[in-house]
């Protein structure tokens, strides 16, 4: 099985540096205009069988630009948005370099709790089984390609629990708008064919 995993465009939040997590925010009109000219990329990895989106307006409006032909055939699903950041919400680095917290986050791979923010636990166990159901929901369909659309965070998440390679944390961050092209064992193990 195949699996497009693409990371959301860029929001004014993003362009700023700021912790973006469980706000809502709708994509910017550079970040827009990014996903126009990369969609004839998009399209050569086309066509999926299905897709599945984060329920962010970030998430449905990179969507909407990249496979708005699948509007019939998208799923969204509610695991696949991305991490409350709390207290980080909407802060960038230098608002939060200080924090104790912050430098802990960062320290342990996002394993450690953010004050009033949606705990470790809950987070890598969430994303975990978005993915392994979008496994199961390829499999009883008899689907083998599809796509994702949704976050960094969920994707670092993802990646650094059944990709292969087991590289850092933090190498599976995507520019937004960009993704992974991947084949997907028996084991549920991801193997990267392609980033782009």
């Amino acid at each position: 099985m195949k699996i497009l995993f693409i990371r959301h465009g860029q929001t004014k939040l993003n362009a700023e540096g700021r912790w973006l997590g469980s706000t809502d925010a709708p994509l910017s009109e550079a970040g827009k205009d990014f996903l126009i000219n990369k969609k004839s990329i998009i399209d050569k990895y086309k066509p999926v069988q299905k897709l599945y989106c984060s329920p962010l307006k970030r998430c449905l409006e990179t969507a909407q630009i990249y496979f708005n032909e699948y509007e019939e055939n998208k799923e969204i699903i509610n695991d696949l948005r991305e991490r409350c950041f709390g207290d980080f919400e909407g802060k960038n680095y230098d608002e939060l370099k200080d924090n104790p917290y912050y430098k802990e986050f960062f320290r342990t791979n996002w394993k450690s709790n953010v004050p009033n923010g949606e705990t470790s636990d809950s987070f890598f166990k969430r994303t975990e089984d978005a993915y392994l159901y979008v496994i199961e929901d390829m499999k009883k369909n008899n689907m083998n390609y599809t796509a994702v659309v949704t976050h960094g965070g969920v994707i670092m998440s993802i990646f650094s629990r059944f990709d292969k390679q087991k590289l850092g944390f933090y190498e599976y961050l995507l520019q937004n708008g960009c993704g992974y092209y991947t084949e997907i064992d028996d084991k549920n193990n991801i193997n990267i064919i392609e980033k782009f």
